[in-house]
């Protein structure tokens, strides 16, 4: 089981696994987000989750016209899960840096390359993708 929270500790959450997937996000709206240079980020299914605290949320239109959510800690702001219930079949994502144990994760892709900055090395030895595999814009 993984467990984490945010900066606070006004939100908690536990998430059985398997994971589902994992990736480092160079896109623009996760550079902005989350005020770096990419977010790593993992999914687990909507139904491995459960979650304390009160979150809010702020969805975007992304570029293949679907909505990116992130919820976040509307205490300390942290960005903590993202996913709507009818994105990824039913996976919700897990942003890393919330995770008690970042050490479970291991990327396996790197999407949105085409957004990665100059000075950024992030995602040597992991399947690069320009855009979202699949076709997405």
């Amino acid at each position: 089981m993984m467990t984490g929270g945010c900066l606070c500790g006004a939100v908690r959450y536990e998430a059985d696994e398997p994971i589902a997937w994992t990736a480092i996000c160079y896109c623009r709206d996760c550079q902005r987000s989350s005020g770096s240079g990419y977010v790593p980020v993992m999914g687990v299914g909507r139904a491995q989750m459960r979650i304390t605290g009160e979150l809010k949320a702020y969805a975007v239109t992304i570029a293949s016209g679907g909505l990116a959510t992130r919820h976040f800690c509307p205490a300390c702001g942290s960005l903590v899960l993202g996913g709507d219930p009818e994105d990824l079949a039913g996976t919700m994502s897990i942003y890393i840096g919330t995770l008690d144990d970042p050490s479970v994760y291991k990327p396996q892709i790197a999407i949105f390359t085409r957004s990665r900055l100059p000075w950024d090395c992030t995602a040597e030895g992991v399947a690069q993708f320009e855009a979202m595999p699949g076709g997405a814009a």
